[in-house]
């Protein structure tokens, strides 16, 4: 039975899910397994982050703090998503074309227990040492969920977990694609905290929806001495932005996996009980994604950063510790003031007011100064400001926050902000300028691109997204995808990508482009063309090398080479009796590897005359052949040499007879034994 105790937020940002995952300095991880339990995690001096590997609800993850602040003593080892001792009662929904799907194991639990479910293609894993990783497939869509732990953007330290979602289009056709994060919250033993977003505590069925989605929202129990303190970043830095954010009771959106039933005014309490259960979860609308594409969805949620000055009127003050300019947008971010009234009367006409440097003003229609009326003792309450700043260089400013009541003395707290330089990508693509070729192969196939994406700005480039874009000439090596997610590339960091490809078609030269994408930095590309050889087509006969002893057997075998558009090929063989003689004949890989009902006919052995006739196979769809058509035994009768040659050879596609360049014969010399 799950103990109702819990509370708080969530976290959820951009990956690739194969090189460059994250930007993670001085991250000291382990990767032991969490003990007794099964469960995979990452963690360092601040977080860890645990994952379900057991076989019900595998995927699954909750987050716990280690040493939390470090100024805090009573925050070390405390849940912030409920997860002991194993994950189960958060999850992730993938919605496609309208159906609902839970992500990751199926599970006996209430959470999800009647849901619907995909096909597991990579159980959770360590990635790169500092994320785990988690594949799964719902029809064509294949989602990866990627866990690992960075800065946060209110404290500045590596105590928040980042949740990224990629999903990717493996079919043919375009399919709608949305997805719903629910994080079960639990603030140390604390499940009923409220969740502080803007100038509101929220402790009621709420929903937000875009343009009103907060930048972030925190909670803690007590501002003057908090056990736990908790954000969720919703907006900025690597997350991407949801098109809507629910809290409600966990209960309520456990039950449903997409849609749930709100009820204004009721609080975080699950239906028949009496203990606050709070959760919530975010949305990012169904959007059609075009075969080939991908897509990130990712969030943010970890410890929260508060200046507080202690008094009667405790004064708690926070906002991001770092900002930088977006796309064509100025800088704009959230002031957040938390008010505590410490003392045993009432605080009468308390009001708060806030000092901005040159170089920071507020958004229009809010005023520096708010009035908040009185304050009942131990009553806490939250103003916000909406704060824009136009510098465009790295500086720090210094702004302050004062509040005083009529019987309280004035109280204030100074927290700086630090504007950093936009950043400044750019890409270099390395890669050969032709494909290479090898006894009538390419070599190295597939061809490996390689890129490299810098960032010589100030501040990190977030959401980095690189895509591969080929020409009609060549193609993403099977199983490749178009995509690769850097996730955040700092200052002077240069992030290696690769992608594999592929000819397909006629020789030539042919472009392809690389298109970088990031959320708060200038698009950009860069183009380049590979050259595509022609090949030989050909049909050769393979035989031994080496003498072959008098009375042994040995096999020759026919390929083919770059044979294009194959359906139906027929041939003669002769030798030399009096030195060789065929045993047997058997289908090459190709007609064995025939996905329907192929045809074959290993001919007439005619030793007597030196000939078999008549080999003959037909598969059941035409197609592009390099590799085995036949193997001959033969048995070496008498010394001496023998040629192997082709004979009567006929080979056509759909559209009549194929090209072929050389057919190369072959011999063979016995030895006495």
């Amino acid at each position: 039975m799950r103990i109702c105790l819990r509370r708080l937020l969530i976290a959820f940002s951009g990956f690739m899910l194969l090189a460059c995952i994250n930007n993670i300095m001085n991250l000291h991880h382990q990767t032991a397994l969490a003990a007794g339990y099964g469960n995979l995690e990452i963690s360092n001096q601040y977080i860890r982050v645990f994952v379900n590997r057991s076989g019900d609800a595998t995927g699954r993850f909750a987050v716990d703090s280690t040493g939390g602040d470090p100024l805090n003593p009573w925050d070390d080892n405390k849940p912030l998503i409920y997860g002991r001792p194993r994950p189960w009662t958060s999850y992730t929904t993938v919605r496609v074309d309208g159906v609902d799907y839970v992500f990751g194991g199926k599970t006996e639990t209430r959470a999800g227990r009647h849901a619907l479910y995909g096909t597991q293609v990579s159980e959770p894993k360590i990635i790169g040492g500092s994320s785990i990783a988690s594949t799964w497939k719902f029809g064509d869509i294949e989602v990866s969920q990627i866990l690992s732990i960075v800065r946060s953007t209110t404290t500045g330290l590596l105590d928040t977990a980042k949740i990224t979602y990629v999903a990717t289009n493996l079919g043919d056709t375009g399919h709608t694609v949305g997805a719903r994060i629910m994080l079960d919250t639990l603030l140390g033993s604390n499940d009923g905290a409220p969740f502080r977003a803007r100038d509101a505590a929220i402790t009621s069925d709420t929903v937000f929806s875009w343009p009103r989605v907060p930048y972030f929202f925190q909670a803690f129990d007590s501002l003057s001495s908090p056990s736990v303190t908790s954000q969720g970043t919703l907006i900025g830095a690597d997350a991407t932005q949801p098109d809507k954010v629910v809290l409600t009771n966990w209960g309520n959106l456990a039950d449903q996996v997409w849609d749930t039933l709100l009820i204004p005014g009721r609080e975080f309490m699950r239906e028949g009980e009496y203990e606050l259960d709070s959760a919530f979860a975010l949305y990012w609308d169904e959007e059609m994604l075009q075969p080939g594409e991908s897509r990130e969805y990712t969030t943010l949620y970890g410890m929260g950063g508060i200046s507080i000055a202690p008094g009667v009127l405790a004064l708690g003050v926070t906002s991001p510790a770092e900002v930088t300019p977006e796309k064509d947008k100025p800088i704009e971010f959230p002031i957040v003031a938390y008010i505590e009234n410490n003392g045993p009367t009432l605080a009468l006409d308390v009001s708060v007011s806030l000092d901005l440097p040159p170089g920071l003003s507020l958004a229009p229609g809010i005023k520096y100064q708010v009035n908040l009326g009185h304050l009942e003792p131990g009553e806490t309450r939250q103003i916000a400001w909406e704060v824009v700043c136009n510098i465009r260089e790295q500086t720090t400013l210094r702004y302050g926050v004062a509040c005083e009541a009529e019987n309280a003395e004035r109280n204030q707290v100074y927290r700086e902000v630090t504007i950093l330089a936009p950043p400044e990508l750019s890409i270099y693509i390395q890669a050969p300028s032709m494909f290479g070729v090898a006894d009538d192969m390419f070599h190295p196939y597939p061809m490996k691109i390689s890129a490299k994406v810098k960032n010589s700005g100030g501040a990190p480039a977030y959401g980095v997204k690189a895509t591969l874009t080929p020409d009609h000439g060549i193609v993403l090596a099977q199983r490749e995808r178009a995509s690769r997610f850097p996730g955040q590339v700092a200052p002077g960091e240069t992030c290696d990508l690769s992608w594999y490809l592929v000819p397909f078609g006629e020789a030539g030269t042919f472009d392809y482009r690389i298109m970088v994408d990031a959320r708060n930095a200038e698009s950009l590309a860069a183009a380049t063309s590979i050259g595509v050889p022609g090949l030989r087509s050909r049909l050769l006969l393979e035989s031994p090398i080496f003498p072959i002893p008098q009375e042994d057997f040995f096999i020759v075998t026919i390929l083919a080479r770059n044979l294009k558009g194959l359906q139906e090929v027929r041939f003669d063989l002769s030798f030399d009796p009096s030195v060789i003689e065929v045993v047997y004949v058997s289908r090459g890989t190709v007609f064995v590897e025939d996905t329907g009902m192929s045809e074959w006919n290993e001919g007439v052995i005619k030793n007597h005359l030196g000939l078999l006739t008549d080999v003959y196979g037909r598969l059941t769809q035409p197609r592009d052949i390099t590799g085995e058509l036949a193997t001959i035994g033969f048995r070496a009768k008498a010394p001496g040499q023998s040629h192997v040659l082709l004979r009567n050879v006929s080979v056509s596609g759909t559209e009549g007879r194929v090209m072929i360049t050389s057919i190369e014969h072959g011999s063979v010399i016995v030895t006495q034994k």
